[in-house]
């Protein structure tokens, strides 16, 4: 088995709402993707520009591989740019939907 399929380079990590029936008081609630192990036609065009920019980002040398890469941190980084989401037709909120409903491991 190949190691990348072990060993992602990365991980992009949206973060999902907590599910009603336990809703008493708090709770986090995330699932993690590997951007290089999806295929692109498999998703719609929103979901691929968040999957290379979470790549890019996993992908800094400065951090090494193997970073878990929040959708939080693309967009951070989107804001640095002086962009968001919208400026690729994107909403975030369907861009995870799609992503966690997504026929990929």
């Amino acid at each position: 088995m190949s190691n990348k399929l072990l060993a992602p380079d990365g991980w992009l990590v949206p973060g999902l709402p907590w599910p009603e029936q336990t809703r008493d008081g708090w709770g986090e609630c995330a699932v993690a993707v590997a951007p290089t192990m999806i295929a692109r036609d498999l998703v719609g065009k929103s979901a691929r520009i968040a999957l290379d920019l979470a790549a890019g980002l996993a992908r800094d040398p400065k951090d090494g591989p193997g970073k878990a890469v929040f959708f939080s941190d693309v967009t951070l980084w989107l804001d640095k740019q002086g962009k968001d989401w919208a400026d690729f037709g994107a909403d975030y909120e369907a861009v995870i939907d799609e992503l966690v409903r997504a026929p990929v491991p």
